[in-house]
């Protein structure tokens, strides 16, 4: 008896995280209603906001595929508006599937790296010019809610900016040396301080290029005022050598299409190099997210 207890216990939350339930309204291309009043983000995917492009017929389409249809639920977890996030199924329709095989959401390849059905049939629908992406530059769901794409994207100059390093803040941002203008390192995203290997990160950007004249690829102004640039110190590109000594992790989510960046980290995991060691690393977003 007391072993069935245990397993209970140790099974029930496992249990509790698969639900069905019939949709009753469709917010938009990746929210829904079901009909108890639970909320629900369809995990995996990011459709277009209400004012962007195909908002409208994402949520056509969504409504269209799942309302007043029971659909099963593998909840992953809560988020901070209440919404369950969780893999959606009507039937044996994967609905984060549906929708980004039919151009009408983005893989978020952010919150669900890993997820490769997605990323496939993301590729295949950009490729096919299929719903949003018959669009020549289609804006993503996350820089329209952080109204980045009101920011002009500068046009990089092949030589670049030349200014020197002066000082290197951390293992992705350094300052010039007006010691106001700051530079962030486009594409990575280099361990916080206070998490491991943050140190090694910051004393190696200095070594690759604090005091030293560096040419500055800049590709935008984020939100707090920093260049975010390809960083060059001669032929060398600092971003990438940074990945490649596992010093930083490729920031997947701002630099989607930067193959070198994606390769550099695969191999850098593989070969164990710098935080790679680490069994489970935590990646600085998370980290970021933690501490607030």
């Amino acid at each position: 008896m007391k072993k069935l207890l245990l397993y209970l216990l140790l099974c029930g939350p496992l249990l509790a995280e698969t639900i069905t339930g019939t949709c009753k309204r469709v917010v938009d291309g990746d929210t829904l209603h079901l009909d108890d009043g639970t909320k629900v983000q369809i995990w995996g995917i990011d459709a277009p906001e209400k004012g962007q492009s195909y908002a409208n017929k994402a949520t056509a389409y969504l409504d269209k595929a799942t309302k007043g249809r029971i659909l099963k639920l593998k909840v992953r977890e809560t988020d901070q508006y209440g919404r369950k996030i969780a893999d959606v199924y009507a039937g044996e329709t994967d609905l984060a599937l549906l929708m980004v095989r039919s151009g009408m959401a983005w893989h978020d390849d952010y919150n669900a790296p890993d997820a490769t059905k997605l990323a496939a049939a993301m590729k295949n629908a950009r490729k096919a010019k299929k719903g949003l992406w018959a669009d020549k530059n289609p804006i993503k769901p996350y820089l329209f809610r952080k109204g980045d794409q009101q920011q002009p994207e500068p046009t990089a100059d092949p030589e670049g900016d030349e200014v020197i390093c002066h000082y290197v803040q951390d293992g992705d941002t350094f300052k010039l040396p007006d010691n106001e203008t700051r530079v962030r390192l486009w594409g990575i995203d280099a361990p916080e301080k206070g998490q491991a290997y943050a140190d090694e990160a910051r004393n190696r950007l200095k070594e690759l290029c604090e005091g030293k004249a560096v040419r500055l690829e800049v590709k935008a102004a984020d939100q707090y005022g920093r260049k975010v640039a390809i960083v060059w110190q001669g032929k060398k590109n600092i971003n990438l050598q940074m990945v490649k000594e596992g010093l930083a992790w490729h920031y997947a989510h701002y630099a989607p299409d930067a193959k070198d960046l994606a390769a550099a980290e695969k191999a850098a995991r593989k070969a164990h190099r710098g935080l790679w060691k680490d069994k489970n690393p935590v990646n600085p977003y998370d980290f970021r997210k933690q501490s607030r």
